[in-house]
């Protein structure tokens, strides 16, 4: 059954896939496809990239950021050899008229089904979970009442290396194309590396791997030179190598080299064929050989797709979720964990922004994810990190993986997302062997210090970091990057930054009591009393708290600005931290209310900056409405959810969660244009002519945290040192929900009963049958799983 259709698609009944059925929808909707190593993006027209560790650094094929045309990507022609006339069965780059045409996204894999002349192409493709390569399948059906003698030509130019390749004439000069006839195959390589690696000046470094393209059926010929297949001043749409049918097998270093194959296929009437590519990036031809010996039976490739959908059905299946709500129950149970692991943690990459690298505070962030379902994977991304700290507990705001090179910053906050994950992994696992994990620092490669020193090393860092009233000073940016110029001169503040700077206070201080460190339980202590203090003094602003000061002094986010007047990190942190008192901390939920929650979750701020500010930044540079000016800056908006949630207005927190939710927002999708399946970065607000419309989709920071703030905080299942809290903030009309949820090790059954139409307080909990005192479920000892029921009152 089709679940939230609009004019361009559906969910299926499960949630599992997203179908497109006019596939020119209003921007190119796409799926991120990783297995954590190689990864692709590709587009529901066949646009996209590819790459093996890190998407600017080594990416197999060229593409160029265009979300109007969408026309870089991995092509595909087939050739009726009888008539000469040819298609693409994506539609591009061919664009011929289609009879029929379908796309479905899915966790690790794209179908695409489309029809020509009674010709019925299918295709799914997927990358293997532990292998660097991707699998395009093709099944042909020819309905046509005759046999047909056809030819498939691929497509794509290589790029081999880093993406930056704008200056092509420079860098084709590298690339040398090699045909092994005993392979079938056809490979690529470089005889240069843009990267920075290597010991003997810029640019001198060997690419340590070849590019292939292969295929199941026998490569009949090739072309490597992309003037010989598109013909000169010739078009993708009818390249004179597929109009002719004739290739040169062009190969070598002295081209423009492109990645063209062409197989045939006879397939008579009635009957189905297939053909299989195989495109991919390996250091060697020897394991290129031997990884294709995998994919050469229709069993063998049916058995690594099932392998694919069970494998991202074991790593999603210890959490979910069945409520009153359908779209919340399609984002939590499949896209927001996909979208976080495979966008995020593992491709690092998506069509509005190419990065590949990790950003301090940002994976750190996308690790919650893993909390319910594999925490070892979170601990994993703290040590990672850690490693990119230096000894004076400074970190790199982001690096590289290959070249390890990186961007010391002067951003105030990076460095403390390391102690705040590390307590949220201690929540879910009461892992405290973790804190005398030793990890060397960034520039000290001997040294080796506990993550319990790392985190010390952090706080300490930032306690050097204040300004004469007590307040955290804001740097080059305090989470928001936007506010790039506020205290450049080190003498701006951040009341943001005080409110997540007193939470890392008081919940390191709890880890130092239970281990024993108490001078230090003590000096933290002592410094949360001084900056609630300062914070009580300074950070009221009459109906909410003020985001900073500029190094010149200025208010900014206060009453007393023309624009920018209020921004939210500020309101939502008071509550989320604790650091406010409850009286104030009404009256900033309640001007949250009245000026930021909007059609689309919360704003930002408001009013958007309409000059720009050089004491800002390039927040106030985005056009009044886009992005952090004005917008719904999703990552931000998610905790909206958590704050209301804290300040028990259920109403609120589920309308800051439905505002947001790209499901709902997706229903006018002319409107919205962004993929309905996975968040926006940002979505514009009232300011912008545009208002509602999504962008900067996949790759966001948002997705996690929608996550954890629905289950933890709406549906009110979250980890705790002395086991499971149970806390919802429902809607009173929901009568009843479950949430099945790893914790320990041992799965929780969790029902939910509300029958006389509450929204948070609870009657009764049973674990197993037997009753319990307050709200928190004990770690279960025995058993593989336990049944609990709670029953809420009004």
């Amino acid at each position: 059954m089709a679940k939230f259709q609009n004019k361009y698609g559906y969910f299926t009944d499960d949630g599992g896939e997203y179908v497109i059925t006019d596939c020119k929808t209003p921007r190119p909707w796409v799926n991120v496809i990783s297995n954590g190593t190689y990864g692709m993006v590709i587009s529901q027209l066949g646009g996209g990239f590819s790459w093996d560790t890190h998407s600017e650094f080594n990416r197999l094929n060229r593409w160029h950021q265009d979300l109007i045309q969408d026309n870089w990507g991995k092509y595909f022609y087939f050739r009726n050899n009888a008539t000469g006339e040819f298609w693409s069965p994506l539609w591009m780059p061919v664009k011929s008229d289609l009879d029929s045409m379908e796309c479905r996204h899915g966790l690790g894999y794209t179908r695409f089904s489309s029809v020509y002349k009674n010709i019925k192409v299918n295709l799914t493709v997927f990358v293997p979970f532990d292998d660097n390569l991707e699998v395009w399948d093709f099944q042909v059906e020819n309905n046509t009442g005759k046999s047909l003698d056809l030819s498939v030509f691929t497509y794509f130019e290589w790029c081999m290396g880093s993406s930056s390749d704008f200056h092509r004439e420079f860098h084709k000069s590298f690339i040398e194309t090699h045909f092994h006839e005993d392979f079938n195959m056809m490979t690529a390589t470089k005889r240069l590396w843009e990267i920075p690696l290597g010991d003997r000046g810029h640019w001198n470094v060997e690419y340590p791997y070849f590019g292939f393209i292969s295929a199941s059926r026998k490569i009949s010929s090739y072309e490597g030179d992309k003037e010989k297949f598109l013909g000169n001043y010739g078009s993708l749409d009818k390249p004179v190598g597929v109009v002719s049918g004739v290739l040169s097998n062009s190969k070598g270093k002295w081209n423009d080299s492109v990645a063209c194959v062409k197989t045939e296929m006879k397939v008579a009437a009635g009957a189905a064929e297939y053909v299989s590519f195989y495109i991919g990036i390996k250091p060697s031809l020897e394991e290129i050989e031997h990884a294709l010996k995998n994919y050469q039976t229709r069993e063998q490739i049916n058995n690594e797709l099932t392998t694919v959908k069970a494998r991202w059905s074991k790593l999603l299946g210890p959490l979910h979720i069945e409520t009153p709500d359908e779209a919340m129950n399609i984002m939590v149970n499949k896209w927001l964990r996909y979208q976080a692991i495979s966008g995020r943690l593992w491709g690092r990459t998506a069509y509005y922004q190419q990065s590949g690298a990790f950003g301090f505070r940002d994976q750190l962030q996308d690790s919650l994810v893993y909390l319910p379902v594999r925490p070892e994977l979170t601990a994993h991304q703290l040590k990672l990190h850690a490693r990119h700290q230096f000894k004076d507990g400074t970190v790199l705001h982001w690096w590289h993986p290959i070249s390890e090179t990186g961007l010391p910053t002067k951003m105030v906050d990076d460095l403390l997302w390391l102690p705040y994950i590390l307590t949220h992994y201690i929540d879910e696992t009461h892992d405290y062997t973790i804190l005398e994990h030793k990890e060397h620092y960034y520039d000290d490669p001997e040294k080796l210090d506990s993550m319990f020193d790392h985190c010390v090393a952090a706080i300490e860092r930032v306690l050097m970091r204040f300004s004469e009233r007590g307040l955290p000073l804001i740097g080059a940016g305090d989470w928001n990057d936007g506010l790039s110029a506020v205290g450049l001169e080190m003498k701006g503040e951040s009341v943001w930054m005080a409110e997540f700077f007193y939470l890392i206070l008081c919940r390191f201080a709890e880890l130092c009591s239970e281990t024993g460190k108490h001078e230090l339980e003590a000096r933290y202590k002592e410094k949360a009393v001084e900056l609630k203090a300062a914070f009580d003094r300074h950070a009221w602003d009459g109906e909410w708290y003020y985001r900073g000061t500029k190094d010149n002094g200025e208010k900014f986010g206060s009453h007393e600005n023309h624009e920018g007047k209020i921004f939210l990190n500020p309101q939502t942190w008071a509550v989320i931290s604790g650091i406010g008192e409850e009286e104030k901390l009404q009256r900033a939920m309640d001007s949250v209310t009245k000026h930021l929650l909007k059609n689309n979750g919360a704003l930002l701020l408001s009013p958007a900056y309409s000059v720009p500010d050089k004491m800002i930044g390039y927040l106030s540079r985005y056009a009044p409405g886009r992005r952090e000016n004005g917008g719904v800056y999703t990552h931000a908006a998610t905790w909206a959810i958590w704050a209301y949630s804290l300040m028990q207005d259920s109403f609120h927190a589920f309308e800051a969660f439905r505002r947001l939710c790209p499901v709902y927002s997706g229903l006018d999708a002319d409107k919205y244009v962004a993929e309905p399946y996975v968040t926006p970065g940002n979505i514009d607000g009232p300011e912008s002519p545009n208002y509602g419309m999504g962008g900067w989709t996949w790759y966001t920071g948002s997705a996690a945290w929608f996550q954890k703030v629905i289950v933890d905080w709406i549906l009110g299942v979250r980890a705790s040192k002395k086991g499971l809290v149970i806390s919802p903030n429902i809607p009173a009309d929901w009568k009843y929900y479950t949430v099945k949820r790893r914790f320990r090790l041992r799965d929780y059954h969790i029902e939910v009963f509300n029958e006389e139409g509450g929204t948070s307080r609870i009657k009764e909990i049973t674990v197993n049958g037997v009753k319990i005192d307050g709200n928190v479920i004990p770690v279960v000892e025995e058993g593989p799983k336990a049944e609990v029921k709670v029953y809420l009152r009004k």
